[in-house]
């Protein structure tokens, strides 16, 4: 009896610990970027990844345009070489989700990338970092906003001058802005 509930016990240890690392999420907002520009990133990053060490084998994307959604279904290998130990052959199959939404709280643009697969969260955290950051790369740096056009009879706006209570008290008197010795017209 003793070692039904022993077996009960872990039996439903190991199914909260899969549970607790399947369909890993992690998102990002966009600030300052379009939705129409992080959706062509996403889509370009999606279909063109970028890896410095692993081999894409399979690279197989769905984009759904209506609902701003884009399926991976990925394979990777590589050769592992470490010191002191022979090459090993690695592979990697991703199963991602990623989508375009909106953080209300913010404003903003926000992709959120889920691993639909059940895997290590690190794991998980360290391809959707990459996909960002390819994606930032592929965005480049934001642009500033343009102000609205200046008065166009001046180049610069100047500011409004002082009151005269706000002035620094001093009895001096005001600095001409044009030197004695040049001629004025």
């Amino acid at each position: 009896m003793r070692s039904r509930s022993i077996f009960a016990a872990l039996s439903l240890t190991a199914v909260v610990a899969v549970s607790s690392i399947g369909c890993t999420s992690r998102s990002q907002v966009f600030e300052g970027y379009s939705e129409d520009q992080l959706w062509t990133a996403m889509v370009a990053t999606a279909r063109a990844p970028q890896y410095d060490d692993w081999k894409v084998m399979n690279n197989e994307v769905h984009v759904d345009e209506a609902s701003r959604r884009i399926e991976i279904y990925r394979v990777l290998k590589r050769t592992f070489v470490s010191p002191h130990a022979d090459p090993q052959r690695e592979s990697e199959e991703w199963k991602l989700q990623v989508v375009l939404g909106r953080d209300e709280e913010l404003g903003q643009p926000l992709v959120d990338f889920t691993a639909r697969q059940v895997d290590i969260p690190a794991h998980v955290w360290d391809e959707a970092d990459r996909y960002f950051l390819q994606m930032r790369t592929l965005l480049g740096p934001v642009k500033a906003a343009q102000p609205a056009e200046a008065n166009s009879e001046s180049e610069t706006p100047m500011p409004p001058p002082l009151p005269a209570e706000e002035s620094s008290g001093m009895d001096e008197p005001p600095i001409d802005p044009l030197p004695k010795s040049a001629p004025q017209k």
